[in-house]
C-alpha cells in the first residue's frame, strides 16, 4: 500500500459579460434600468422542501426593488439551500423564491437599515406547485419522478406496485433505467454504471449487482436519483453515471419512530423493520431486513460449430431451472452533535446470503449430422453463491462562521467474502454418475478509503470545492478445480492476489448571474494496480506471473443550466468518465457454468475512458410536467464479452476490443387530469455502433414505461406499471426484447399509520421468452431462456411512533466509491 497522497488542482477563475444595443425607452423604463445602487449589505438565507425540510437546490432567490417593483440582483440557493445576495444598498426589498415544480414564496418587508447591515431571513419553505383543474385545487403532493439541474429523482415510496419487491422490482420504473430478467441494470442502454446505497458504496454491491438487487426489500427504498452528469467531485467511474439508492431512514427527527412490514409471495417473501431514536445532540438509526426469493424456469442453448474441415458440429442442451435464495441486512447508524459546528457519525452495516441455481440438462452432441454418444449425457448442475460483507464508517463534518463553509473529513472500511460453488455430476439415463466436477472459488475484497472535503462560498456569489480522496483495494482469490472420472482425477488451483489503490484530488468552482448557473471542475485520478497469479495446472506443472500497471487521468466536467420565466430549465453538461475493470473481469480462474461453457477474467484488461456529453430541457404546466435530455457517449477501448472457441469449450472472456458510440434520447411525462388519478411515463430510444478489428454492429434500441395510480378515497388505491425493452445489441450478436407489468392495490389502515396492499406481477403471462443469439467466426449461438415470473403478493406495514421536526436539518457527508466496473450475471468468474 503505497504511503502518498495526490493534492493537486487550486484556482480557476471565470468571468462573464453581457451587451445589449441601445435603444429609446421611457423616462420609466430609463429609471428601471438603470444600475441598481451598490452597497456592502448582505442578505441570506435557507430554501427547504415545505414536506421534507430537505434542501432545494438552485432554486431562484430574485431581489426586487420595493419602489420600482423591478428585480435588481439575485442568488442562487447551493447544494444545502443556502443562498447569500451580497453588496446589496440600503432601502427596503422583497425576495420572490422559485424553483420547477414549487409555487413561488414571497417574503415581504426585506428592510437594510445601512450599507453594512446583514439581514438573515431564516427558513423559507417551498411547497410543490398548488395545480388547478376546474373547481378542484389539488395541493403539494410530492410526484412519482422529480427532475433536477443534475439528477432524475424517482420517488419509491409513492409507488405501491413496490410493495413486496426487491431493489430490481423499483429500479425497472425509473426513467432512463432498464432491468433484465436476471437482474442485470443498465443506464441509457449502458451497464457500465455504479449503484450507491445511501451516498456510499456498500460491500453488498462488490459483486453482482443483479444478485445485490435481490438482497433490498422494496419497502425499505425512500428514493432512487440517477446521476446522469457526475460532477468532478465524484469518483470518475461509471461510463453512464450513478445510481443512488437512498433507504428510509431520517436521524434529523426528534423522539421515537419506527416501521415494520410482512410480504408473503408465491415467488419472494419478506421481512424489515426500522427505527429511528433521537435524543438532544445524539440520534441512533437501525434498520434490518431478511429476503427469501423461489422461482423456476426452463432454457435451450444450441451451439454450432464450423469446423476446420468444412463440417459441423452441433451441441444441443435443454434443462430445467430452479432458483433459491435467502439474504439478510442489518444497519446500525449514529450521529452527534459536539457543538454547532462539529458533529461526527459512523455506522456499520452487515449483510450476507446464499444464492442457489440448479439445473437438470440434457446435452446431446452430433457431428454431421451422426450423435456422438461420448458427449451425449444427462447433467445434474449446481451453482452455489455465499457471501458476508461488513462496512464500517466514521465522518466527522466541521462548520466554519460563514454559512456553507465547512469542512468534512470520512473514513470507510468495507470487507467482503465471498464463496463461489459449480458442482456438476454427468450420467447416463438409468446409470450411475461417470463424471463429477467440483469447481469452487473463494474470494475476498477488501477497501480502506479516506476522504477530505472542504466547501469555501465567496461574496461574489461563487463557490470553491476542493478535497483529495485514496482507496486502497485488496483483492484475494483462491481457486479449486477438480475433475474425478471413473479411471481418473483431476486437479488445478490457482491464486490470484490484486491490488489497485486510487489517488484522487478535485476542485469545483461554480457561480450564478442571475437565472444562470455555472459549473465546471476537474479531477485528477492516478491509479497503480499490483497483480500476482499462480497456478498448478492438471498436468502438475506451474505457471505464476507477476505485473504491475500506473496511469493518470485528468477529468474535466461543466455544468450550464438556464431558468426562463421561473417554468423552463434548460442545461447542458459535459464530463469524462473512467471505467476500471472489477475482479469479475479480470479474475483468470476457470468456471465451467455449464458443461461446454467457461467464463475467464482476463487480468490484462486496461480502464475504459468515456466522453459523456448531454443537453436537456424540462419545464411544467398546471396538471402536467415534461423533460427531454439529448445525450452522446464515446468509449475507444470498451470492454466487451469475446466468446472463443478451445476445443468442444465456449470461453467466455473479456477484452479492450471495441469502439462504442451511442446517440439518444429520453424523455419523461407526467399528467394529472383529475384530482384522484396520475399518470406517468418515460422512454428511452438510442443508436449503439459497435465496432472491433474482427466484428461490428449498430442499430436502434428502445425503452418505455408508464405508471397510473388512482385514488379512491377513504383509504382504497390502485396502481400499474408495465414496461417494454426492445431487442439490444452485443458486440457478436443480439438480446431479445421483453416486458413487464404488474398491479397493485392498498388500503390504508391505523389513520394511515399502516396498510395491507395486494400486488400481482405480470398477472396475464404465465411466463416470459427470452432469446440470445451470439454470431461469431467459428460458432453460433442460440439461447431460449423461459422464465415464469408470474406471481402474487400481500403485504402489510406499519409505522409508530411520535418525531418532531428540529428547526435546523442535519449536515451529513458520505463517502462514494464509484470507481470499478462491476460485473452482472450471478457472480461468475469469481464470485466477488
Amino acid at each position: 500500500m503505497k504511503k502518498h497522497l495526490l493534492l493537486i488542482l487550486l484556482g480557476l477563475s471565470t468571468t462573464a459579460g453581457w451587451a445589449q444595443a441601445p435603444q429609446q425607452a421611457s423616462p420609466q423604463q430609463q429609471q428601471a434600468a438603470m444600475p441598481a445602487p451598490k452597497g456592502n449589505a448582505r442578505i441570506s438565507g435557507m430554501v427547504l422542501d415545505a414536506e421534507t425540510k430537505q434542501p432545494v437546490e438552485f432554486a431562484t432567490v430574485a431581489l426586487i426593488n420595493l419602489s420600482t417593483g423591478k428585480p435588481i440582483d439575485g442568488a442562487m440557493a447551493d447544494n444545502k439551500g443556502s443562498f447569500t445576495i451580497q453588496k446589496v444598498a440600503a432601502g427596503k426589498y422583497k425576495l420572490n423564491v422559485s424553483f420547477l415544480g414549487y409555487q413561488q414564496q414571497v417574503v415581504e418587508n426585506v428592510t437594510i437599515a445601512s450599507d453594512n447591515a446583514e439581514v438573515n431571513v431564516g427558513t423559507i419553505s417551498l411547497a410543490s406547485d398548488a395545480q388547478k383543474l376546474s373547481e378542484v385545487v389539488i395541493t403539494g403532493e410530492k410526484p412519482l419522478v422529480e427532475e433536477k439541474i443534475d439528477r432524475t429523482v424517482y420517488n419509491a415510496e409513492k409507488d405501491i406496485t413496490n410493495a413486496g419487491g426487491n431493489a430490481a422490482d423499483v429500479l425497472q420504473k425509473v426513467p432512463s433505467l432498464s432491468v433484465d430478467t436476471d437482474g442485470n441494470v443498465q443506464l441509457r442502454g449502458s451497464g457500465n454504471v455504479r449503484v450507491l446505497i445511501n451516498n456510499k458504496p456498500s460491500s453488498i454491491m462488490a459483486g453482482s449487482v443483479a444478485d445485490a438487487l435481490k438482497q433490498i426489500p422494496a419497502d425499505m427504498i425512500k428514493t432512487v436519483e440517477v446521476i446522469t452528469s457526475p460532477s468532478a467531485k465524484y469518483d470518475a467511474e461509471g461510463t453512464a453515471g450513478i445510481i443512488n439508492i437512498i433507504t428510509k431512514k431520517d436521524s434529523g427527527l426528534e423522539g421515537v419512530s419506527g416501521s415494520v412490514a410482512l410480504t408473503g409471495g408465491t415467488r419472494a417473501s419478506n421481512g424489515n423493520a426500522s427505527l429511528n431514536v433521537r435524543r438532544g445532540k445524539l440520534g441512533i438509526n437501525a434498520t434490518a431486513s431478511g429476503v427469501h426469493f423461489y422461482n423456476h424456469g426452463d432454457m435451450s442453448n444450441i451451439t454450432t460449430f464450423n469446423n476446420e474441415d468444412g463440417t459441423q458440429s452441433r451441441r444441443e442442451q435443454f434443462g430445467d431451472t430452479k432458483i433459491r435464495g435467502a439474504f439478510m441486512n442489518a444497519q446500525l447508524g449514529f450521529d452527534y452533535d459536539i457543538n454547532a459546528k462539529n458533529t461526527i457519525s459512523g455506522g456499520v452495516r452487515r449483510n450476507g446470503g446464499q444464492f442457489k441455481m440448479q439445473n437438470d440438462q440434457a446435452q446431446h452432441f452430433t457431428e454431421n449430422g451422426v450423435e456422438d454418444p461420448a458427449y451425449t449425457f444427462n447433467t445434474d448442475i449446481e451453482n452455489r453463491n455465499e457471501r458476508l460483507g461488513t462496512d464500517l464508517n466514521l465522518d466527522y463534518v466541521h462548520t466554519f462562521g460563514k454559512q456553507g463553509h465547512e469542512l468534512a473529513i470520512l473514513s470507510q472500511y468495507t470487507m467482503t467474502d465471498t464463496d463461489t460453488r459449480n458442482y456438476q455430476d454427468r450420467y447416463s439415463d438409468g446409470q450411475a454418475p461417470f463424471f463429477l466436477q467440483r469447481n469452487n472459488n473463494d474470494g475476498a475484497n477488501n477497501e480502506l478509503t479516506f476522504q477530505a472535503d472542504y466547501v469555501q462560498p465567496f461574496e461574489n456569489k461563487t463557490t470553491l470545492e476542493l478535497g483529495a480522496k485514496t482507496i486502497f483495494r485488496d483483492v484475494k482469490s483462491d481457486g479449486f478445480y477438480r475433475d474425478i472420472t471413473l479411471v481418473d482425477e483431476a486437479n488445478s488451483n490457482l491464486n490470484f492476489d490484486y491490488a489497485q489503490d486510487v489517488y484522487a484530488s478535485y476542485f469545483t468552482y461554480g457561480f450564478a448571474v442571475k437565472k444562470v448557473n455555472v459549473k465546471v471542475g476537474a479531477r485528477f485520478e492516478q491509479t497503480e494496480i499490483d497483480g500476482d497469479y499462480f497456478q498448478e495446472r492438471e498436468d502438475g506443472g506451474q505457471e505464476r506471473e507477476t505485473y504491475s500497471d500506473s496511469y493518470n487521468n485528468l477529468i474535466p466536467s461543466i455544468a450550464l443550466s438556464y431558468t426562463l420565466k421561473e417554468k423552463h430549465t434548460l442545461k447542458a453538461n459535459f464530463t469524462q468518465r473512467i471505467q476500471r475493470p472489477s475482479l469479475f473481469y479480470l479474475n483468470p480462474f476457470d468456471q465451467e457454468q455449464a458443461p461446454g461453457t467457461i467464463v475467464r477474467g482476463n487480468p490484462r484488461l486496461d480502464a475504459e475512458l468515456t466522453n459523456l456529453y448531454e443537453m436537456g430541457y424540462s419545464t411544467y404546466f398546471k396538471t402536467a410536467s415534461i423533460s427531454a435530455n439529448l445525450y452522446m457517449r464515446e468509449t475507444d477501448n470498451a470492454i466487451e464479452t469475446v466468446p472463443q472457441l478451445e476445443g468442444d469449450n465456449t470461453i467466455l472472456t473479456f477484452a479492450n476490443v471495441a469502439q462504442n458510440k451511442t446517440y439518444g434520447i429520453s424523455l419523461f411525462g407526467s399528467l394529472k387530469p383529475v384530482k384522484a388519478w396520475s399518470i406517468s411515463g418515460s422512454s428511452n430510444i438510442y443508436f449503439v455502433d459497435l465496432k472491433s478489428s474482427l466484428y461490428e454492429n449498430s442499430g436502434w434500441m428502445y425503452n418505455v414505461n408508464g405508471n397510473s395510480s388512482y385514488d379512491f378515497g377513504k383509504g382504497f388505491s390502485a396502481q400499474f406499471n408495465g414496461g417494454f425493452n426492445s431487442r439490444r445489441i452485443q458486440l457478436q450478436g443480439k438480446f431479445a426484447s421483453f416486458s413487464y407489468h404488474a398491479l397493485a392495490f392498498k388500503k390504508e389502515l391505523f389513520e394511515g399509520k399502516g396498510g395491507i396492499s395486494l400486488g400481482l406481477d405480470n398477472p396475464f403471462r404465465k411466463s416470459m421468452k427470452m432469446n440470445n443469439d451470439v454470431e461469431a467466426i467459428d460458432f453460433t449461438q442460440r439461447m431460449r431462456i423461459n422464465n415464469y415470473n408470474r406471481g402474487a403478493r400481500v403485504t402489510f406495514d406499519y409505522r409508530f411512533g411520535k418525531m418532531e421536526k428540529q428547526k435546523q436539518p442535519r449536515r451529513k457527508r458520505s463517502i462514494r466509491n464509484d470507481d470499478t466496473k462491476q460485473g452482472d450475471g450471478n457472480g461468475a468468474a469469481g464470485g466477488l
